[in-house]
Formats: C-alpha cells, sequence, structure tokens
C-alpha cells in the first residue's frame, strides 16, 4: 500500500505474501513508489522458484497490486476495486492459484439460490478476468488463470421498456412536488438528450454551449454534444449559473413511486433515457443519428430501439411475401398463393 506520510509517500508492501519479507520505503514522489513496487514484483516473477510465492499470494494482494499499477486510472476505480475486495471476500480470499472453475461454479450457484441475478454475476467473472489479464500484462504473473475459460451465465433478456406521454406527463407532475430543487432540472435533461442519469447530473455551467449541452464525464469516456430547443436550454443554463446540481436519485426514486408507474427491474436509472429513444425512433428519428446522440460505441445497442420505428412497422406490411394475397368474406379469410406449378 502507498500512503501520504508528511511530504513523502510511504510504500508498505509484502511482495511475497503476508508471510513473507516485509518493504518499507519512502519516496518523494508517489510515481516514484509505484515505479520501485512494480519493478522488484517483475525481478521476482523473472525466476520460477520466486514466482511460485508470488502465486501463492492471496487475491486481495493482487487486487491490491492492480489497483496501484493500473486500477486508479480507470473512470470508476475506488468502485471497481471496492467490488473485487467484496468478491474476494465472499470467496474466502483464496490464493489466486487456487480459484478455478470448479470454485467458480460453486460460488455463483450458492449465490443464484439467494437470488442474485445472471447478469451481476456475470459483471463480477468479467472483472475477476480483466484483473488477471491485466496483472499478466504487467509481468505480474506469467501465466494465463484458469478463470479465463469459465463462460457467462445465460441471461434473460429483459425488453427495453419505456415511458408513454401520459405516464411522462404523470411523473413529472410528482418530480415538480419534490422538495429537491434540482431534481425537475435533472429529469428534463434526460428526457430531451438521452443522457443517463449521472451524465445530468454531473452537467456543468461551462458545458452549456452553442444552444446545447457537452457531456464529457460519460461512460465510455468520449465527450457528446446534444442540441436542444432554446427555451430548454436557457432554463437549464440559467439554473446551472446559480451552482451545480444536488444529489437527487433518492428524490427521483420516491417521485417515481408515488406515480404509481412500473418499471422492469434495473432500469429505473435509465427509465429516461429509453424513453427518450424510443420516442426519438417512434417519431422518425435516424438510427444512426440516435447512436451518436446516446453515446453507444457499436450501432449493434443502438438497434435495439428500431423496431419502434414507423418505416419498420411500414415494411413490414408492405413488404412480407403474402402481401396483396389475403382477401375477406364473410368473416372467412382467405390465402391465395401463386405456386408455380413444375412440368
Amino acid at each position: 500500500m502507498i500512503t501520504r506520510v508528511g511530504k513523502k509517500y510511504k510504500l508498505d508492501f509484502r511482495p511475497q505474501g503476508v508471510g513473507g519479507k516485509r518493504i518499507v520505503k519512502l519516496f518523494d514522489y508517489k510515481v516514484d513508489a509505484i515505479e520501485f513496487q512494480r519493478t522488484y514484483v517483475s525481478r521476482l516473477s523473472e525466476t520460477r522458484a520466486v514466482q511460485v510465492f508470488v502465486d501463492d499470494r492471496p487475491l486481495n494482494d493482487f487486487i491490491n497490486l492492480w489497483f496501484d499499477f493500473h486500477g486508479r486510472s480507470l473512470k470508476s476505480a475506488v468502485d471497481t476495486k471496492n467490488r473485487l475486495l467484496k468478491l474476494s471476500g465472499l470467496l474466502g480470499n483464496p490464493q489466486a492459484k487456487f480459484i478455478d472453475p470448479e470454485l467458480l461454479a460453486g460460488y455463483r450457484t450458492t449465490r443464484l439460490i439467494k437470488g442474485i441475478s445472471p447478469a451481476t454475476l456475470n459483471r463480477e467473472l468479467i472483472t475477476l478476468k480483466a484483473l488477471f489479464r491485466e496483472l499478466k500484462r504487467l509481468s505480474v504473473i506469467d501465466y494465463d488463470s484458469p478463470i479465463l475459460t469459465v463462460r457467462k451465465l445465460r441471461e434473460a433478456k429483459t425488453e427495453l421498456s419505456y415511458l408513454t406521454g401520459s405516464q411522462i406527463e404523470k411523473l413529472r407532475t410528482q418530480v415538480d412536488s419534490t422538495t429537491n430543487e434540482s431534481l425537475p432540472f435533472v429529469v428534463m435533461i434526460c428526457l430531451v438528450t438521452g443522457a443517463r442519469w449521472s451524465e445530468a447530473v454531473g452537467l456543468t455551467v461551462k458545458n452549456c454551449i452553442n444552444r446545447g449541452f457537452q457531456f464529457v464525464d460519460t461512460k465510455n469516456g468520449h465527450s457528446r454534444f446534444v442540441p436542444v430547443e432554446e427555451s430548454v436550454f436557457l432554463y437549464i443554463k440559467n439554473r446551472l449559473g446559480q451552482g451545480d446540481f444536488l444529489p437527487c436519485y433518492g428524490a427521483y426514486r420516491s417521485a417515481f413511486k408515488r406515480s404509481g408507474l412500473k418499471v422492469p427491474s434495473g432500469q429505473l436509472a435509465h427509465i429516461l433515457r429509453h424513453t427518450f429513444a424510443s420516442h426519438f425512433i417512434m417519431n422518425g428519428g435516424n438510427i444512426v443519428a440516435l447512436q451518436k446522440i446516446l453515446g453507444h460505441s457499436s450501432l449493434n445497442i443502438t438497434m435495439r430501439y428500431s423496431h419502434l420505428s414507423p418505416d419498420y412497422l411500414i415494411q413490414a406490411i408492405q413488404l412480407n411475401p403474402l402481401v396483396g394475397s389475403v382477401s375477406g368474406g364473410n368473416n372467412v379469410v382467405t390465402l391465395s398463393l401463386n405456386i408455380k406449378k413444375t412440368s
């Protein structure tokens, strides 16, 4: 671990695990401490005898190394580290070399019985795999962890839901009656731009430009610009000119509950984003334009909304192979199929 001690940075770690030698050094700069630890561990891994000790370290040690060498540079660094440490605790903080498909299978079965969703377990698996891949890239280990062969659990596909016009008004009535002053503004931003909740809450006055909003703190790290109506732009900009938004998700959850509306599990934060996207397509919007507005890295993700397109629905009616061959009379429908006879 690296901690601040006065004007120095203290490195305190055991490269061979809890039973091994302890190294404590002070550095003027944090980067020097990180580089020393990286180099020391890399040298240990150069010989097979020492590598055995490295492999014997518990998972928590690997998580801390991953965080110091790489994880801290990620957008959700602390959250990811905490999730990994929680997973390690549930597994019993085993030695890394003993984490194999059999161990994970037993763990996942127990968690499924307790009601944990396959989606949650899959996210844990993805994060754990990324941890071991990065440790190998950093030369902390020189082997491929057996868990890299473990496949994700099958997830039941949940249809994306959205709010109708009347449901939007019902929700906004409850939002406007809240005591949280920031909530109506945040909800409006989500509905007119398709922004994620965190993006809307994190919007600042300096990002209100050119009659639109520039979202910079995004999920994939790429900024994007979304224009809005002038009245909406001025309304939001004037409010942000008085200060940043306050946290308001709890107030949003309460307002949604008071509205009596129902939403599939796990979609409460995203229902506003889905609502924007769904109405955009239903009103004739272009799917590629929607991809850019939502900031999706792949058009395949945006295609989830394509079935709502008016053109899509009309073409399903007009371009099917039986078009024009269906006739009805006396409440009886008959199909006239022109089948070419063969001689």
